[in-house]
């Protein structure tokens, strides 16, 4: 008699791309704190320190030290232009 082994996988949830830009998102979901920063931007806030923001919009985050020292459209630019650029490859390779 054999015994067969499986090999065992540990399975995670992809990460967000936006938590890439978080140390810890604390109680909040990347959701949560796309939406909080997008509606900084529609609220025209964008000249506003990240740090500031990110204390006031998401209580508990913690930005990485590059981002929280810029302004928030900076941080929405740190996002977006990648995001937008991988979406792009995508449509191409289609």
């Amino acid at each position: 008699m054999t015994e067969r082994h499986l090999a065992l996988r540990a399975v995670s949830n992809p990460k967000d791309p936006f938590e890439s830009l978080f140390i810890d998102l604390g109680e909040h979901s990347a959701d949560k704190a796309l939406l909080a920063l997008t509606d900084a931007m529609h609220a025209q806030q964008r000249d506003m320190n990240a740090y500031e923001w990110i204390l006031s919009a998401l209580p508990g985050a913690t930005l990485k030290p590059a981002f929280a020292i810029g302004t928030v459209g900076e941080l929405y630019r740190s996002f977006t232009r990648p995001a937008e650029f991988a979406r792009l490859n995508r449509l191409h390779r289609s």
